[in-house]
């Protein structure tokens, strides 16, 4: 019911205690202890660094920018953050990152391309965090390798935007495309839409 693979419901029941009262308590016991999470980390905010929202087309990669923005800013002060718009593809993407940054006080700067992009990382380097906020493109589209390459900087660290509501072959397949494993985390988005 919960749409957990058959792999994974194999290791659960294999390993169910035959005195267990409640079934259902003891797998989620054990998934939360096996599932790694930030939580025990420092907010991102507090750590400060660089990094770049990848993913999905819609799944709320500026949207999460501009939350990470607003924390950051709200507990450090805007000027030591900066913002950093890769999205020429999508018609008002600059808009929208831009009104969250008029907001916030913090200029959005906009790359074009790996050298405008490492060019801006050097212009901010003295920033206690930068946001780089990504277009948004389906995961087997051929310019995410592209976008990949060019998001390789040492300094920037990844952070996979999926979107929970989508099915389990989705999310497994975003999460091959974009690399996960390589990515700092992954944000969950549209968790109130999620089953």
């Amino acid at each position: 019911d919960c749409s957990f693979s058959p792999g994974l419901i194999r290791k659960l029941v294999e390993a169910l205690p035959p005195n267990a009262n409640d079934e259902s308590a003891w797998a989620a016991s054990v998934l939360e202890r096996n599932l790694l999470t930030g939580e025990q980390d420092p907010a991102l905010e507090e750590q400060g660094g660089v990094y770049a929202l990848i993913g999905s087309t819609g799944v709320g990669k500026t949207t999460s920018t501009a939350k990470l923005a607003a924390a950051f800013a709200t507990r450090y002060g805007a000027a030591n953050l900066g913002l950093i718009t890769l999205d020429a593809y999508r018609v008002g993407a600059h808009e929208q990152l831009r009104t969250y940054g008029r907001i916030l006080g913090v200029p959005v700067h906009t790359a074009h391309d790996r050298a405008s992009l490492e060019d801006l990382l050097e212009l901010l380097a003295g920033k206690k965090m930068v946001l780089i906020d990504t277009a948004g493109m389906a995961q087997r589209d051929s310019r995410t390798k592209e976008l990949l390459e060019m998001l390789s900087h040492t300094s920037i660290q990844r952070l996979l935007v999926v979107d929970a509501s989508s099915q389990g072959e989705t999310i497994d397949d975003v999460i091959n495309a974009w690399r996960a494993a390589r990515c700092k985390g992954v944000i969950l988005s549209k968790i109130d839409e999620a089953v």
